[in-house]
């Protein structure tokens, strides 16, 4: 079985412009592939992308499974479609495929009360499984203000991803700093954190944090930004993961956000077919341990 850990589906107004703009600026290096004459917000592919999309591109790639992770970003600016209407789309949306696609709550901890009766909504409503973070909307997991939103997830075993490392436009990068997770691993030693992207420019910090905690994992989602211009890199990211990572290790894609450069389909075949780490280290990386922390 393989697992993607790590990928989205939104409609237009469910992101603020100042975000899409931001992460739309990368893309600039494909003008020619993409009519940029045009305003950039319409002109961009995946501006909307819905659960049939990525079922599709699955399809094509063999992959079994999905965790679908909806962004609230509606406290830095707020989007057309706010985060309940958000949320509760995607749960609608990936009902049509129930054995393919398990939705996360995506929910900003800044939100406070609402924050923890929109989890226990989706939990009562659809036995949500996990929630996403993002730091860099203002906050550092350590926070003492935020113990009440780890000890909810801990009590109900909601399993947490978190972005990492880089973030664009009005986000605070500082705040996504892995090792802020410490004191939360600490305190809720059987709260299961995914770090997204392996903690992206700072991955020695998630390896760091995995000595000494066995509830913190990592998923491999945008090391294909590397690709297909820089492979070498990709292989050595992949190499230090499985070496620190061990068994903890997940696949993700972070689609549809890498399509465009390199494919659904290919970023697949790169993890299983390069010579990265053992068969074994791959099939659990690829579904095995994400099996594991899902209880599937």
């Amino acid at each position: 079985m393989i697992i993607d850990s790590h990928a989205h589906f939104w409609r237009r107004k469910m992101l603020p412009g100042s975000i899409l703009k931001a992460y739309i600026e990368p893309l600039l290096v494909l003008d020619g592939i993409i009519d940029f004459s045009k305003d950039r917000e319409d002109a961009w592919p995946i501006t909307e992308v819905f659960a049939h999309e990525l079922v599709d591109a699955m399809d094509g790639a063999g992959v079994d499974k999905a965790v679908i992770l909806p962004l609230d970003f509606g406290l830095v600016e707020e989007p057309g479609i706010g985060i309940e209407g958000y949320n509760q789309w995607v749960f609608e949306s990936c009902e049509e495929y129930k054995d393919r696609l398990i939705p996360f709550v995506g929910v900003d901890p800044n939100r406070g009360d609402k924050a923890r009766e929109l989890i226990q909504r989706f939990i009562k409503d659809y036995d949500a499984k996990g929630i996403k973070v993002y730091p860099a909307t203002g906050f550092r997991p350590n926070e003492e203000r935020l113990v009440d939103f780890w000890k909810l997830l801990d009590d109900y075993g909601m399993v947490v991803v978190s972005h990492s490392g880089a973030s664009w436009g009005p986000l605070d990068e500082e705040c996504n700093h892995p090792i802020f997770y410490r004191e939360v691993l600490e305190r809720f030693p059987s709260l299961r954190v995914v770090i997204a992207h392996l903690g992206g420019k700072w991955k020695l910090e998630t390896y760091e944090l995995a000595r000494t905690h066995d509830n913190i994992y990592a998923d491999c989602s945008a090391v294909q930004g590397w690709l297909p211009s820089e492979p070498e890199v990709a292989i050595d990211r992949l190499e230090e993961a499985a070496l620190h990572m061990h068994d903890r290790l997940v696949f993700g894609t972070d689609w549809p956000l890498f399509d465009l450069s390199y494919s659904y389909l290919n970023w697949v075949k790169f993890v299983k077919e390069e010579n990265w780490a053992s068969e074994d280290v791959k099939e659990k990386m690829l579904g095995g341990n994400m099996k594991k922390i899902l209880g599937l």
